[in-house]
């Protein structure tokens, strides 16, 4: 399946997920990104479907956008629950709040959110969620969530088939500086 992952803390919100697709018991790939970067707004999605997810969530982020302008977390969480029903997806958005601060939200596949400061879903996530609980500074930095979420996803890939060990992650500061996007 694959697992992804979300921090929020001071420094802001990180999102991370593994690539590997695994259905029927059979590697599909090694390179699929479960961790997507809209500019502004990140999220981490786990379906049967990624790529379609992908295809209609972008095409809501670009519709908003060009309707309404910036995307805050409550709307980008709404969009999301929007595409998670139709696909079955469990999603973990990034966005800043109306304060324009970071904030983690959590899209269960039948549309329901759920504000997070920790988060996981997939078929590794009781490992990672335990690693990110265990590990969990409400006031770190940045790089230290984004550590944090990386190995969460090493330990559910050390016990999990259907995690792989390359990460992506995204990560939306809580300093103005734009969202980067890195891979481990």
């Amino acid at each position: 399946m694959s697992t992804v992952v979300g921090v929020a803390c001071a420094g802001g919100v990180v999102l991370a997920g593994d690539r590997l697709v695994v259905a029927d018991g059979r590697v599909r790939s090694r390179s699929r990104r479960h961790v997507l970067d809209f500019g502004s707004v990140g999220a981490a999605v786990v379906c049967g479907d990624v790529e379609g997810f992908v295809d209609r969530l972008d095409a809501d982020v670009r519709s908003y956008r060009t309707e309404r302008g910036d995307l805050r977390v409550d709307a980008f969480a709404r969009l999301a629950a929007d595409a998670a029903d139709a696909f079955g997806a469990s999603v973990l958005v990034a966005a800043r709040d109306a304060d324009g601060t970071p904030a983690l939200r959590s899209v269960a596949p039948d549309g329901s959110v759920t504000e997070d400061r920790l988060a996981a879903f997939g078929s590794g996530a009781a490992v990672a969620l335990g690693g990110l609980e265990a590990g969990h500074d409400p006031e770190a930095s940045l790089d230290d969530a984004a550590a944090l979420a990386g190995d969460a996803i090493a330990a559910a890939a050390e016990r999990d088939a259907g995690t792989g060990a390359d990460v992506d992650t995204y990560r939306l500061s809580a300093c103005s500086d734009p969202p980067a996007r890195a891979s481990r």
